[in-house]
């Protein structure tokens, strides 16, 4: 595993910088992704020239990216079905799993979604990232 983690991070429309963050951990039923491709997807391109897409807007530094494949790096507990060495797609839409949506197996849908590269969260444009589990695919 590579020392570093470059990662893009976007400060506001126009300003985008590399920097060193540290390698994350995965948690229970997390795993940590050695980022292989992105996706530039056309709301990356609006945050980069207007530092918003529609509603939501860059008020804090955020890295962009969410159409991503990579490889497994560490399993974080109880992840059975992924081990180092998996290449995976990313799912870059994580629900609360909880919601009645979420329950009939209409995740897309759910209102609390947390999508990776839209404001707060941050997205894959990085060398190493965390993602739960069961929303990566070999």
């Amino acid at each position: 595993m590579a020392e570093d983690n470059i990662t893009a991070v976007l400060y506001k429309a126009q300003d985008m910088r590399l920097e060193q963050r540290p390698i994350p951990s995965p948690g229970t039923g997390e795993v940590l992704i050695r980022i292989r491709s992105v996706g530039i997807c056309g709301s990356d391109v609006h945050y980069w020239w207007k530092g918003r897409t529609g509603r939501f807007v860059v008020e804090a530094p955020i890295v962009l990216g969410h159409e991503s494949s990579g490889e497994i790096v560490q399993c974080g507990p109880g992840v059975k079905h992924l081990k180092p060495g998996d290449r995976v797609a990313i799912e870059p839409g994580v629900p609360c799993r909880t919601c009645e949506h979420c329950k009939i197996g209409r995740y897309n849908i759910c209102t609390d979604v947390q999508f990776c590269a839209t404001p707060p969260v941050d997205g894959t444009l990085t060398r190493y990232y965390i993602h739960p589990a069961d929303f990566c695919f070999k």
